[in-house]
């Protein structure tokens, strides 16, 4: 058995709107001490039974060796866990125990051995199964339903079966899978963007020369990486991180046993089961407040003390002011900034957060995801992509290796960022598509997973 102890802040479990529950998506890493050797991905068992909680928490789906798909295999990569009662407001300090059955590699956990062990954690938020709306009419490149009209009317995801859509560039039709994750069943989604402490504790456990491969050691743009005495570390754990390339991204979510989001489930987890509105951000309004002035230089204290500010991104200022970025400085905000300085009655707008409770799902840092189609032709080739799950397992230089995670296709970048204009925030907008170079790393450029 393994133990910890787990918290985290800004909790939620609710029957009323919106009808879902945060989440921590809980894995564990192992190696033996003082070998320097390959760290494993536990593997943890499928009887519930055989792991205990903390009187607060709960596990939220029990955990299986099968995929989404029902297909068994070395899937109980971890556990999600959520608070066991109704209600809102921070889980503290609640006791894990689970139990390890093996790793993903093969590699067992002896009793008699001493290991190093890191027990991680990733915030979520579960998205349930539900209809939604896919494009809006209104932003640049946005999904419709065919035929082509003016204007162009969004499409309405009733099911994972196939469906037929339009693309607004090129006025394409695509024609996706029923494997394709559409967003109408139920999936996690990461709460908040990878940070850069989280992409620390990535690079410190996989091997030296994986890490050096996926690691971009630089100081700007509030942005710090470094590596000394073979750890990596920055001044900057609780800010979004950037300079991530696709390639890096995909290789973060394959050894979280995690998976990238497809841009339909990006909109479903901004807009939920509320009708469009042309043009809307994150929140569900075209109402915005751009951040520019914060305070607080201590990691995780970071304020924006504009009043309801909302959205970071190049508007007015291309410069944030005080705090952590001195006297002016470009860069991303950490994450979850708009809902620490609340009270309560504060909603959606105010913080910013989409319908099901996810954070900056405009603005910061580009969101990247599994774009529907992989060429331009008429009607277009759709992706391969089917959502299954890392395991924990890179290849040797430290990319991802998931069957189906297509390195040849393209992604798409979504919700904006820090550097990019008004428009790009909004959540149909697809300007930024048909990219293909994975191993691009930009300064405005981050992402999150889904389960």
């Amino acid at each position: 058995m393994i133990t910890a102890t787990i918290s985290w802040q800004n909790s939620w479990n609710v029957t009323g709107f919106p009808q879902n529950h945060d989440a921590v998506w809980l894995f564990i890493k192992f190696r033996e001490c003082e070998t320097n050797g390959e760290w494993n991905h536990a593997l943890l068992s499928t009887n519930m039974s055989d792991h205990t909680f903390s009187s607060g928490i709960t596990w939220a789906q029990p955990i299986t060796n099968t995929d989404r798909f029902g297909v068994i295999g070395n899937h109980n990569t971890g556990v999600m866990i959520r608070r066991s009662d109704y209600g809102i407001g921070n889980i503290s300090s609640q006791n894990v125990s689970l139990r390890v059955v093996g790793s993903t590699n093969g590699t067992l956990l002896i009793d008699t051995v001493d290991y190093d062990i890191k027990v991680l954690g990733v915030e979520m938020v579960y998205i349930p199964e539900g209809p939604f709306y896919v494009g809006d009419g209104y932003s640049s490149n946005c999904i419709y339903t065919p035929p082509v009209t003016s204007p162009r009317m969004p499409y309405k995801v009733n099911s994972e079966e196939s469906i037929t859509i339009g693309l607004s560039y090129n006025y394409r039709n695509v024609t996706l899978s029923a494997a394709f994750p559409k967003g109408y069943a139920a999936f996690y989604y990461m709460k908040y963007e990878i940070t850069q402490g989280q992409y620390c504790d990535f690079l410190n456990t996989i091997p030296a020369n994986a890490a050096l491969s996926r690691a971009y050691i630089y100081d700007g743009y509030m942005y710090h990486m470094a590596l000394s005495g073979g750890v990596y570390s920055g001044r900057y754990p609780d800010r979004a991180m950037t300079y991530m390339s696709y390639r890096d991204l995909l290789s973060y979510l394959d050894w979280a046993a995690l998976r990238p989001p497809t841009e339909m489930e990006y909109e479903k987890a901004c807009r939920g089961p509320l009708d469009f509105a042309p043009g809307e951000f994150a929140w569900g309004t075209g109402y915005y407040v751009e951040a520019v002035n914060v305070s607080g230089t201590e990691s995780g204290m970071e304020i924006c003390t504009d009043s309801a500010a909302n959205l970071h991104f190049g508007g007015t200022y291309s410069y944030c002011y005080g705090g952590a970025f001195g006297t002016s400085n470009q860069g991303p905000l950490e994450v979850g900034i708009f809902a620490r300085d609340t009270t309560t009655g504060i909603g959606r707008v105010e913080t910013g957060a989409t319908y099901y409770g996810l954070m900056e799902m405009s603005g910061n840092v580009w969101e990247q995801c599994v774009q529907v189609n992989i060429n331009t032709a008429n009607p277009s080739t759709p992706s391969n992509y089917t959502g299954i799950w890392g395991d924990g397992i890179l290849t040797s230089d430290g990319s991802y290796n998931t069957v189906g995670w297509n390195g040849s296709e393209y992604f798409i970048n979504k919700g904006g960022s820090f550097t990019s204009s008004i428009d790009y925030q909004k959540v149909s907008d697809r300007g930024s598509l048909n990219n293909t170079s994975q191993s691009s790393r930009n300064y405005n450029c981050g992402g999150r997973g889904c389960r």
